[in-house]
């Protein structure tokens, strides 16, 4: 009888596998993923409790003294920490996009656009300034991705010195890099994309919905720019939003 209920259940998990997610469907779950990160960023730390404006210890002596600011202090950490898991997400997409586009040159051209498009969004929703060179959007750092990926690709199989070159392509491109060596073997890119990702202490559960993707994509036509297109006008309404708490 054991081993009957043995055989049942080893006949259950042959026939059993993991939901799949499209490739349409891991975007919608990185906007919602990006969007709660910079509600945390730009409405509730600069606009709700203006972070940038106290000390460590400032800020502490506020949380004490004030529950309506701990209670947003609490939103924004979860959105944030929420947020952050949309990292291994967008570095995937990257990857993909890179393997199935028609033109790589144009699509590089087109994250490079939407990049500048972005910053002075970007820049008023975070920082409350027209220009902040401290720091850029994400865009840029994906734009430096695209860039070493594309290198990575056509100097691949090219002699020694090509492949010394792709070699410290890949370093540089880190998540991008790693995904993309490794995107035939699944599992060792996942296991090193979530180490690297450690540095945000959530972001390795990213790899959980990327591990589900099973590639399959809809043509969306001209509206897969709407992605590229929300980001500035989200920044944008995020900007004023905080402008005016």
């Amino acid at each position: 009888m054991a081993n009957e209920r043995g055989r049942t259940l080893r006949d259950r998990m042959a026939y059993w596998s993991p939901p799949q997610i499209s490739v349409n469907s891991l975007k919608l779950a990185g906007t919602i993923l990006m969007v709660l990160y910079f509600f945390s960023a730009a409405v509730v730390q600069n606009g709700i409790l203006h972070v940038s404006q106290y000390t460590a210890e400032e800020f502490n002596q506020l949380l004490a003294g004030d529950g309506q600011a701990m209670l947003w202090a609490g939103i924004g950490s979860v959105d944030s920490a929420v947020g952050i898991v949309g990292v291994p997400i967008f570095a995937y997409l990257l990857v993909q996009g890179v393997e199935h586009t028609s033109n790589l040159q144009r699509y590089i051209l087109t994250v490079l656009a939407f990049a500048a498009i972005s910053e002075v969004p970007y820049d008023l929703a975070m920082f409350g300034q027209v220009w902040n060179w401290s720091e850029q959007n994400s865009l840029w750092t994906a734009f430096i991705a695209l860039v070493m990926l594309w290198l990575m690709k056509n100097f691949r199989g090219k002699g020694m010195v090509p492949t010394v070159l792709g070699t410290v392509f890949a370093a540089g491109g880190c998540f991008w890099a790693i995904l993309y060596l490794l995107r035939e073997r699944k599992g060792a890119s996942y296991g090193l994309g979530a180490l690297v990702s450690l540095i945000y202490a959530t972001a390795p559960l990213g790899f959980v919905p990327v591990a589900l993707c099973g590639g399959e994509r809809r043509d969306m036509g001209r509206t897969k720019y709407a992605y590229y297109v929300f980001y500035p006008i989200m920044l944008a309404l995020f900007a004023l939003w905080g402008s005016f708490i």
